[in-house]
């Protein structure tokens, strides 16, 4: 045995003597590849009016178009005004019931199995969703079947059927998932915290059954008349088509709807006020799911584009940030850490930092938490850091325009959310502004410590030490669903 070892440690020893460069931490490949000069890549946001063109038809319906020869294929994305955030709480589920059956429901010349039938033998789709401040309805068909995709489309956006069985089984799936809902503690912790936050605002609103079962037809139809209306909807089409011939095509079968005038009701306001302390709901679970954060800012901020960066540095930059390095990395605490700080929201998003630990190492899993949220407060981020998340923004932000579809989808979205004209032509120019300083002022500004929602779902009896320190112990009971 001795005699081998003493063999492999010479041919070792020959390999090293004989390969200089194998005792070097960088290979040859790596030292041409680090000498390479390229030259900067230039690449122009698409603009509407140039790459993508926009018209309005006579009913106010407003049309991006973008040409794309690659496959024989159209796709449209209609945008309409509407969601719950216009409705009540009572009505908090319409919106999504009536964005479901617009498409399983049927037409006025389609039953829903004769339109099933219909896009599945052209190998095409429609869809429909409904959210909180939008709607959204999906085409995809082959070019040469463009014609009567238009016409199905047509026929879904203005004259669903809304089929009754269809709304009663979309109403029996809401039932499940409310009966259901508390299973995985993941979707309990998600949806306590944005209630905790937003209360009864449509961001944080619960649906309970009592207010989904009332729901009738009548009630559907009433909500599509209201704001179905073309001088309500903007199509962003891309594919294979010429933009003159199809303007001609979508004025044929969308032109003859009447324009309708619509009175908005008032979107309630976001009561920005923190709800500081630690809420603990108790489930008889092996793991502690762990969220921390408060209100935001709105998408309107000019301070936007350096908390993204501050975010990255904190903890939304994966493996490379700071939350992840202490949690995961040095003390093996979570698999998965992670914080989020919105600035797309039309009124005040929210700033959170979630993990997933052994119920024993809550506690210090949140003590990390909190003293990194200290520690960029008070000192400067180093250069690195920044320059690490201020690449991955500069890097990944072509891939947001990685094809037509997608290029003419985010310029419409910008008229519909009503950004600048000039946002994406900006955008590069403000994430490359960002400066040290700029960071640590920012989580100054929005960051908030002292007033932090702590939220743990886990077994209680498992929980170690005293949390009272992260603020006020607050035991929340977490609710049977009344299904009945």
């Amino acid at each position: 045995m001795r005699k081998h070892a003493i063999t492999i440690s010479t041919i070792l020893i020959l390999f090293m003597t004989s390969f200089p460069f194998a005792q070097e931490k960088r290979s040859p490949g790596s030292r041409i590849i680090e000498n390479m000069k390229f030259p900067e890549l230039k690449w122009d946001v698409p603009v509407v009016g140039k790459e993508v063109a926009r018209t309005v038809l006579d009913n106010g319906m407003i049309l991006f178009l973008m040409e794309d020869r690659e496959l024989p294929l159209i796709s449209a994305h209609a945008l309409i005004r509407t969601g719950s955030i216009y409705d009540s709480k009572e009505n908090q589920a319409l919106a999504g019931i009536a964005g479901t059956v617009m498409r399983t429901g049927g037409t006025k010349l389609y039953s829903p199995d004769s339109l099933n039938a219909i896009l599945e033998f052209i190998a095409g789709y429609i869809e429909c969703v409904i959210g909180n401040e939008s709607g959204s309805a999906r085409l995809s068909v082959m070019s040469k079947d463009i014609d009567l995709g238009l016409g199905l489309f047509y026929e879904v956006l203005r004259y669903p059927a809304f089929d009754s069985s269809k709304i009663e089984l979309e109403k029996s799936q809401i039932k499940e998932s409310i009966r259901r809902r508390n299973d995985r503690p993941r979707s309990i912790i998600s949806r306590e915290f944005t209630h905790l936050l937003y209360g009864d605002h449509p961001y944080g609103s619960v649906i309970e059954w009592n207010e989904v079962k009332p729901i009738s037809r009548d009630d559907i139809v009433a909500y599509h008349k209201k704001y179905f209306h073309p001088n309500n909807i903007m199509i962003a089409f891309s594919g294979d088509f010429k933009t003159k011939d199809m303007i001609k095509k979508i004025e044929k079968v969308f032109g003859k709807w009447e324009r309708h005038e619509i009175e908005f009701p008032e979107i309630p306001d976001v009561n920005y006020t923190f709800k500081s302390g630690v809420y603990i709901i108790d489930k008889d679970i092996t793991q502690a799911n762990i969220r921390v954060g408060h209100l935001g800012i709105k998408r309107d901020n000019p301070d936007k584009w350096t908390i993204s960066l501050m975010n990255f540095i904190l903890g939304g930059g994966s493996f490379t940030s700071r939350l992840t390095s202490r949690v995961r990395s040095d003390e093996g605490l979570a698999y998965s850490v992670r914080s989020s700080f919105s600035t797309g929201s039309r009124d005040y998003g929210v700033f959170a930092a979630y993990t997933q630990t052994k119920t024993a190492t809550a506690k210090r899993a949140l003590e990390i938490f909190f003293e990194d949220f200290e520690n960029i407060k008070n000192s400067l981020p180093d250069k690195e850091e920044l320059e690490s998340a201020r690449e991955s923004y500069l890097n990944n932000f072509i891939f947001r325009f990685d094809s037509p579809g997608e290029i003419v989808n985010r310029l419409m979205s910008l008229e519909f959310d009503k950004y600048p004209d000039d946002y994406y032509q900006t955008y590069l120019d403000n994430i490359r502004a960002v400066k040290l300083q700029d960071i640590r002022r920012v989580a100054e500004q929005y960051l908030h410590p002292d007033s932090m929602t702590v939220m743990i779902v886990a077994d209680t009896s498992a929980l170690e030490g005293d949390l009272s320190e992260f603020g006020k112990v607050t035991h929340m009971e977490l609710k049977e669903p009344i299904v009945e």
